[in-house]
């Protein structure tokens, strides 16, 4: 109690939680999480990632997949402004260029090291009659000699030229990359200064940029690996495959029972005589499938249970798919698990994953790329639209085949019924249906044309009497 003013005052404490003290429930002695945090490992260092990706199958399907998925299908470039044929036309041109620059592998490349190393980019080799230093000049191309996959370990991040002028648009973010080449052969390298409108990055899973873990400062840049994530759970696999695989080695083992072994191994010639009995037992084993053995000796086989090794790995695998953002029918190819699984609706989240991605770091690659041909070749800029992901096996192309000419049926009678009931005329059902796309073919004449009426009404009909001469 203590006393203010002259009133007493009661000090109330209180503590949330179960606690029970027999028991020992919510005590410090008993709950171990209250002494559990959780402390940064380490990022994976560049020797750690490329041992991983050479060696480790798992690893590298979990690099690879998901730009393999991004790029499966690939995407159109359409011209909402523009009427079919010219759209196509254009489309062909982009399509040729990128095709000549070979684009497509290029940037899958790109994403690839990006999740290897945590950050990529694409150096555009574009002949403008300025130095690599210099900003680029869409309208001075000549010709784009290639696109070239750095990576991030070929630019020297200690020595990019940052812009430091808060007035400017790009303060924070490089101005000029120093380039790292190497000669193959002799492994001669040079440093080049590369401007950033000649660049493309690609960065890995983000992280803050002030960061009081430690983190280097050119991983808070670039991002961190897609593996590191997924390390100790791919150490916990690795270390319960090699540990079963050890177990497979000492499936069965068989023990022998020899009377007086201690007395016979502190003899000169013990250990000698054992050995050729067990060597003569395991010969007679072999050839006569039987044993002879001793009325005091005894032979017992022990064999190794792998009852719930099948659950403890399918929860690696589950662990290493929440990592990952891999469904486990699309990282492990498995079957689902379950009653009337089909891991359907597994595979449309990951597709709306993927469709994601393909939006927020694909498509602004391939608009830097093809607005840069659009300057260079004088062409309108397209939008880049994906095509889907998802694939139909024959029974679903057949359904949907038969819902379209039931549609195209049940669109027909109704416009039939219009054309028999004087609501539309047949020119107007094709106006309706076709628009401007038939403008080309020939109609014949009179053939679904409106009667021309004629100015004036019928002859003689005006009241007005011709004159004479």
């Amino acid at each position: 109690m203590s006393k203010r003013k002259g009133k007493s005052l009661a000090v109330a404490r209180r503590a949330d939680g179960w606690k029970n003290l027999i028991t020992g429930l919510g005590s410090a002695r008993t709950e171990k999480k209250a002494f559990t945090s959780h402390a940064l490992s380490g990022i994976m260092t560049d020797r750690e990632l490329e041992s991983l990706f050479y060696e480790d199958g798992l690893a590298a399907r979990i690099v690879k997949l998901l730009p393999d998925d991004m790029f499966r299908e690939g995407w159109d470039y359409s011209f909402p402004k523009l009427d079919d044929i010219a759209a196509a036309n254009i489309a062909e041109q982009y399509a040729a260029v990128m095709e000549e620059l070979g684009a497509q592998q290029k940037i899958k490349d790109a994403m690839t090291w990006k999740r290897l190393y945590g950050g990529a980019a694409i150096l555009i080799s574009a002949m403008d009659g300025l130095t690599p230093d210099q900003p680029l000049d869409p309208k001075r191309i000549r010709s784009i000699e290639r696109l070239r996959v750095i990576e991030r370990t070929e630019i020297e991040f200690e020595n990019i030229i940052w812009q430091d002028d808060p007035t400017k648009p790009r303060y924070g973010l490089p101005e000029v990359y120093p380039v790292r080449f190497d000669t193959p052969g002799n492994w001669a390298s040079q440093t080049m200064l590369v401007h950033h409108s000649r660049i493309i990055e690609l960065h890995g899973d983000t992280l803050p940029r002030h960061s009081v873990t430690g983190v280097s400062a050119e991983n808070r840049y670039w991002g961190i690996p897609a593996l590191q994530r997924a390390n100790d759970r791919l150490k916990s696999l690795g270390m319960s495959l090699g540990s079963i695989d050890q177990l497979l080695s000492e499936l069965g083992v068989g023990k022998y029972k020899i009377k007086d072994l201690a007395t016979l191994l502190a003899t000169p010639e013990g250990e000698a005589a054992i050995k050729r009995r067990v060597e003569l037992t395991d010969l007679v084993k072999s050839t006569f499938r039987s044993m002879y053995m001793d009325n005091e000796e005894d032979y017992v086989r022990d064999t190794i249970s792998f009852a719930g090794v099948p659950e403890i790995l399918h929860i690696l695998f589950m662990l290493i798919s929440a990592d990952t953002g891999y469904p486990m029918t699309r990282l492990f190819g498995m079957s689902p698990a379950g009653m009337n699984a089909t891991g359907e609706s597994d595979m449309n989240n990951y597709y709306d994953m993927v469709r994601s991605l393909q939006i927020a770091e694909l498509q602004p690659v391939l608009l830097r790329l093809v607005r840069i041909i659009a300057e260079w070749k004088g062409l309108d800029e397209p939008y880049i639209e994906f095509r889907p992901l998802e694939t139909m096996n024959e029974k679903e192309k057949a359904d949907l085949e038969k819902q379209r000419a039931d549609q195209e049926r049940v669109e027909a009678d109704t416009y039939r019924a219009y054309i028999e009931a004087g609501v539309l005329e047949p020119y107007e059902v094709r106006f309706l249906k076709y628009g401007n796309t038939l403008a080309n073919i020939p109609v014949p004449e009179g053939y679904g044309l409106p009667p021309v009426e004629e100015v004036g009404g019928e002859s003689g009909d005006d009241g007005d009497e011709p004159e004479d001469g």
